[in-house]
């Protein structure tokens, strides 16, 4: 299902944050009609939403009360995506007051406007056997020492109460985003456009889903126009494990690596200490660090069957976000590899299971013991949320 013209049109919304999922939004809902106004902090001179003149943008931050009063004054629907996401250095130690007190801000400003609050699939749980988790799954990760967790968990947890206590408030679970026109240059951004220039040699243990961002920011739309309040919504896609997450960016780009061999949690946990020790000298962001580490000893599969029967949501096939997203890179200035990485990235054929010779699978022929298995084959509606 796709958002109405005639929901939107004319309606005033106010997105926070212009992020990866911001931006989209935001470009959406241009063409649909709506007059957007975008609150968020200062931008880069360069930056698209910046440079484009139909977009009201009302500077500020969301720990600023009057701020915010200001960003969202006449507004119809508030969609809340302003937030931080950092798993190393100073960022860590307001990570939990922008997501609680700042979603909590929101909810203050808004007044009587439907506000979409977007929180993610990580405030939802995990699971270390590949288990697909939903809406209803009791969230098992108060010792995991991830501060992005708690931090999406608690500003939830702030929404939905709001939205049971007769407030217009529901919450959309995004899972992993990807796709293109990424001008803020997010984590998973990144870490395709690293394969992509050879600097990924080892798969990452664990798993994710993984959805297009233009899909998620179509999610929050028809949530606006038929979510209940009180109620989240995960916005999945793909249930990936790293591996063959690496084996469909290697056909996006054209690449047949000759190896890439899964990497050991204990082997990615002492290499993030490593790079965190160089850069406490440095100042410069490591990879890997220690906080993602801890995420990839779990498996972060969701399901989005609420989404599809209560708001018409679709996702896109993965495979095509990543061959958008390539190329969107590619044109932005992604460097081709070159030298020993061009070698490594060209040459070779897919072949055979990592067990059987250390050759990279393709994403069929991934498979893990128990339920996970069931969520990694192409032809199963596990492993692709099916509309």
């Amino acid at each position: 299902m796709e958002p109405r013209p005639a929901f939107w049109a004319g309606k005033r919304v106010c997105v926070t944050g212009a992020g990866f999922l911001g931006f989209h939004l935001v470009r959406q809902l241009q063409a649909l009609g709506a007059a957007v106004r975008l609150f968020t902090l200062p931008l880069r001179p360069d930056h698209p939403l910046r440079q484009d003149r139909d977009v009201e943008a009302v500077y500020g931050d969301v720990l600023d009360p009057h701020a915010v009063a200001r960003g969202l004054a006449g507004s119809e629907v508030v969609i809340h995506t302003a937030g931080l996401v950092a798993g190393w250095g100073p960022a860590l130690a307001k990570m939990r007051a922008v997501h609680v007190e700042g979603t909590a801000n929101v909810l203050s400003a808004a007044g009587t406007a439907c506000v979409i609050h977007v929180s993610s699939i990580v405030a939802v749980g995990a699971a270390r056997s590949g288990k697909v988790l939903t809406e209803n799954h009791l969230f098992n990760l108060d010792r995991l020492a991830v501060d992005y967790v708690h931090a999406k968990r608690a500003a939830e947890q702030v929404a939905i109460a709001a939205g049971r206590c007769g407030r217009s408030v529901l919450v959309v679970n995004p899972a992993y985003l990807v796709g293109p026109e990424d001008h803020e240059d997010s984590i998973m951004g990144r870490f395709c456009a690293r394969f992509w220039k050879g600097r990924v040699p080892l798969a990452p243990p664990g798993g994710f889903n993984f959805v297009d961002v233009r899909d998620a920011a179509r999610g929050c739309l028809l949530a606006a126009e038929h979510g209940r309040p009180g109620r989240r919504y995960i916005l999945g896609g793909e249930n990936q494990t790293l591996q063959s997450f690496l084996a469909l960016l290697a056909r996006a780009a054209g690449f047949q690596p000759r190896a890439l061999p899964r990497l050991p949690l204990w082997m990615l946990g002492a290499l993030a200490y490593v790079t965190e020790a160089k850069a406490a000298a440095s100042k410069k962001e490591p990879y890997p660090v220690m906080q993602h580490v801890r995420m990839n000893g779990y498996f972060w599969f969701c399901r989005s069957d609420r989404a599809r029967s209560e708001l018409g949501y679709t996702s896109r096939p993965l495979s095509e976000t990543l061959t958008d997203t390539y190329h969107w890179w590619r044109d932005a200035g992604l460097p081709s590899p070159r030298g020993l990485i061009a070698w490594w990235l060209r040459a070779g054929r897919w072949s055979g299971r990592l067990s059987a010779g250390g050759r990279l699978p393709g994403p069929e022929q991934i498979s893990l013991p128990g339920e996970a298995e069931a969520v990694l084959h192409a032809d199963e509606p596990g492993c692709r949320e099916l509309s």
